[in-house]
């Protein structure tokens, strides 16, 4: 439960701030180079690097930590599908609404925001498995869950242990994958109906 619960928490939180980051990216070409290099810095970077600047700057068992270093580490897939399905939207489309006078703010909520859906959810659906991939990384700095119970079983030789929570891991990962694609797949049918 406090698995899943480190990534619902971190999930929603990357895609409050993924989204609009998003939405700003496919609006503005400035906006998207100035963070093309820092998305494609944050994707590159092992995953134990995310934890050591954080180390230095909270105590190592400070919850903000590990939450800080899973958001960094999940946020990129939802900032870059966001802006690719705004992107996508079809020009005759934003025509065809510009035409009808629609403002801006109206033409993405009503618009491109609906038709981007499909690209959303996948990018929401990315960033939980890196979420979960990050989870048990993130024991190393007191992240509670199954991750702590990975590490005792690499550190303490209790395989048994290790296993079991590393199954636990991959059907948490099953059961969400399961879940936000069921959502996609609803989404897709009502925007082809």
């Amino acid at each position: 439960m406090q698995t899943l619960a480190i990534i619902f928490v971190c999930t929603i939180l990357c895609v409050i701030i993924g989204v609009p980051i998003g939405i700003l990216m496919a609006r503005s070409n400035l906006f998207l180079r100035m963070l093309v290099p820092v998305l494609d810095m944050l994707q590159t970077l092992p995953t134990f690097v995310y934890l050591i600047p954080l180390i230095f700057l909270f105590k190592i068992t400070e919850p903000k930590l590990y939450g800080l270093a899973i958001i960094l580490y999940a946020i990129v897939p939802v900032i870059r599908l966001t802006d690719l399905g705004i992107r996508l939207v079809d020009k005759d489309v934003i025509e065809a609404a510009n035409a009808y006078g629609m403002t801006k703010r109206k033409l993405l909520f009503d618009v491109q925001i609906p038709l981007a859906l499909p690209n959303i959810m996948a990018g929401v659906n990315q960033t939980i498995m890196m979420s979960l991939a990050m989870v048990v990384i993130a024991s190393l700095v007191s992240a509670p869950g199954l991750g702590t119970l990975v590490l005792d079983g690499i550190n303490n030789l209790r395989l048994g242990v290790g296993f079991m929570a590393g199954i636990g891991i991959v059907l948490l990962a099953i059961i969400l994958d399961l879940v936000s694609k069921s959502a996609l797949a609803r989404i897709n049918t009502s925007y082809k109906n």
